[in-house]
């Protein structure tokens, strides 16, 4: 009798973890896709999300991958073709905003809080954009450049432009930081060199 009812409460645990598994795919539930960059024909990994929003739904197409395209002036790491597969291209403000195909834009200040309160706002976020999550944006750790080819913070932080010029030489940047759930929005000069996001609006 004793190991029936042990039984029965293993079994109405598993049910109960498995639905709680079931609700937290569906919370974080989006479309993945691919785009091809008809500039150059390389193909990135999307994802659309769509958010309740004062009674409407907002819809946005993001890259899952940094942006690789090759703006003149921009860089990678150690300048291999590793590197850029994995991390993308480093571009500063101008150079990101070319960055995108025709149709998509760096992502907004705007954008990236919507997306942030997707996941559980921007004080938990980071524990599901980083790479290898279930958000699927697979955001790494990709640190950042400075004139000159020097870099700084590989593995330890993620640097991305938001389409905020605040003044004549500094922008607007997203960061999250190894280890630290937390979403970071700052300002930097415009010369520095960070990864870029391209998203495609919708409504």
């Amino acid at each position: 009798m004793k190991n029936k009812i042990l039984l029965a409460c293993t079994l109405l645990l598993m049910t109960f973890f498995a639905g709680a598994q079931h609700q937290n795919k569906k919370k974080y539930s989006h479309t993945l896709g691919t785009f091809t960059d008809p500039r150059d024909g390389q193909v990135y990994k999307t994802i659309t999300f769509i958010k309740k929003h004062h009674g409407g739904d907002i819809i946005r197409t993001w890259f899952a991958e940094n942006a690789r395209f090759n703006v003149e002036g921009s860089y990678v790491y150690n300048n291999t073709k590793e590197y850029a597969a994995k991390y993308g291209r480093l571009y500063n403000y101008q150079q990101a905003n070319t960055a995108c195909p025709e149709g998509w834009h760096v992502a907004t200040i705007h954008e990236w809080k919507h997306l942030f309160d997707f996941f559980e706002g921007r004080h938990h976020a980071g524990k599901i954009l980083i790479e290898g999550k279930e958000s699927d944006m697979h955001m790494l750790y990709g640190g950042f450049g400075l004139p000159g080819k020097l870099f700084k913070e590989l593995g330890s932080s993620g640097n991305w432009w938001d389409n905020e010029l605040k003044d004549s030489n500094t922008a607007g940047i997203i960061t999250l930081k190894k280890d630290d759930e937390n979403i970071y929005h700052s300002r930097v000069g415009d010369h520095y060199m960070l990864s870029c996001r391209c998203v495609q609006y919708h409504n």
